[in-house]
């Protein structure tokens, strides 16, 4: 075993010494010398651009006193102006929906006079005994088929 290992040794230091032949032509091999690294001039890339002597303008800033009343009445009104477009925009909706439903067979309008007038009128249109029952099946649940 020991001489297994010495042969080895000996094969590897042989198959060392003919690449270095054939890679050198025979002496010692030099290792390749680290190429230079090439840089610019520093001095050009690295010039520092002098700042412009401007001078900045400066803005005044005139804060006039703010009265908390006057603001606080401005704000009040602004306030109220907007809750009033809310409500116009809001009436106007609601006239444009009741429109809509008076044409619809089958609809109760909510501003059709009584309860029993509504029934009545519901109960005249075709297609409104349909939803009668159907209000009675909402109003009293059949508990039977619970």
């Amino acid at each position: 075993m020991a001489g297994d290992l010495e042969d080895f040794l000996k094969r590897a230091a042989e198959r060392r010494a003919q690449k270095q032949q054939q890679a050198g032509g025979g002496g010692a091999a030099r290792p390749k010398p680290r190429p230079r690294p090439e840089y610019t001039e520093a001095k050009r890339e690295r010039q520092v651009r002098q700042p412009v002597e401007e001078p900045i303008p400066v803005a005044e800033v005139v804060e006039e006193p703010v009265n908390p009343l006057a603001e606080r009445r401005r704000k009040l009104a602004e306030a109220k102006k907007k809750a009033e477009e809310a409500r116009a925009r809001l009436a106007q909706q609601k006239a444009e929906i009741d429109e809509r439903r008076e044409g619809e067979p089958g609809v109760i309008s909510a501003a059709g006079g009584t309860p029993a007038e509504q029934l009545l009128d519901l109960l005249h249109r075709p297609g409104g005994l349909q939803q009668a029952f159907l209000l009675r099946e909402i109003l009293e649940r059949p508990e039977d088929r619970w």
